[in-house]
């Protein structure tokens, strides 16, 4: 692509960015996410180029490109909360943030806080996707987040490595959850065998938040052989995550759990979870009366 034809490309990315947020700001104001026909079109074409463009930008552009992606970011986060239970709505509000996600990315330098940030976006719009089926779209973005990791792994010698070792779990687990949704059994198992053994708070979380859904989709489809093996993997990571530091990451745990309950509260895995969740804090408590 010459230097010209890149241009122009630039300013017909940022130029129907703009026309997604001004379509998208009015209209919240009403009962469903309409976007004509011209606008999907586009839409669906900008995802035939992703990344959506080869050429390192310039700073100037950079910040246009940074300035409008968290623009439409934010809206889409928005409007996901507003058509939450409005299924078509919520799967276009997930493309046009795939969108957004493409545009932080191509803005983001590949070191620094600001590598950091796109990946964590990745794999928060992949995981988006996958709950609203757009799993072609998914596989796109964690083609993407992989070049970055690599170069992380590679040359950022600066990264911490609890930080490294997060990236790298939600990473695999994520291509894991992918490939298992697509039929590719073998695979997921394989991926699942590449994460690293790990003391890692938000790691854990996601291990055990795919290993359940994966747990849960088998049982709808009675795999009961298949449930009970990623079943008890969310088992182990939650376990693990009993014996971190307390302070710490009690938190994530408590999130987690919640989140379990929230979607799984009948199984009898979850209610393990959470008796053993129960009984963790009971020995805290008498720990610290011993000591007191």
């Amino acid at each position: 692509m010459t230097h010209h034809s890149s241009k122009a490309h630039m300013d017909v990315v940022l130029d129907f960015a703009a026309e997604l947020t001004n379509s998208l700001v009015i209209d919240q104001k009403k009962p469903h996410l309409g976007l004509d026909d011209k606008i999907l079109a586009q839409l669906d074409r900008q995802f035939k180029h992703f990344p959506l463009l080869p050429a390192s930008p310039s700073s100037p552009t950079r910040r246009g490109f940074d300035q409008e992606g968290t623009k439409l970011w934010n809206i889409c986060m928005q409007l996901m909360t507003v058509y939450r239970d409005r299924s078509e709505d919520l799967l276009l509000a997930c493309k046009v943030k795939a969108f957004a996600y493409a545009m932080l990315d191509y803005a983001a330098p590949y070191q620094g806080q600001g590598s950091n940030r796109a990946l964590e976006a990745a794999f928060s719009i992949a995981m988006t996707c996958i709950d609203n089926d757009c799993l072609s779209l998914s596989q796109k973005i964690i083609e993407v987040a992989a070049v970055r990791l690599d170069k992380l792994e590679r040359y950022e010698s600066d990264v911490e490595n609890s930080k490294l070792q997060q990236y790298t779990i939600e990473y695999y687990m994520i291509r894991a959850h992918l490939a298992w949704l697509q039929g590719r059994l073998d695979i997921a198992e394989h991926l699942f065998s590449k994460i690293p053994v790990s003391d890692n708070g938000r790691g854990q979380e996601r291990v055990m938040d795919i290993c359940y859904k994966i747990g849960n989709c088998a049982i709808s489809h009675k795999q009961y052989d298949v449930s009970m093996k990623w079943l008890e993997r969310a088992l182990r990571a939650f376990r693990a995550g009993l014996h971190l530091d307390p302070e710490e990451h009690s938190g994530f745990l408590s999130e987690a759990l919640d989140a379990l309950k929230f979607r799984y509260g009948g199984m009898f895995p979850v209610q393990v979870i959470q008796l053993e969740m129960l009984d963790k804090e009971g020995a805290d408590e008498i720990v610290f009366s011993q000591g007191d």
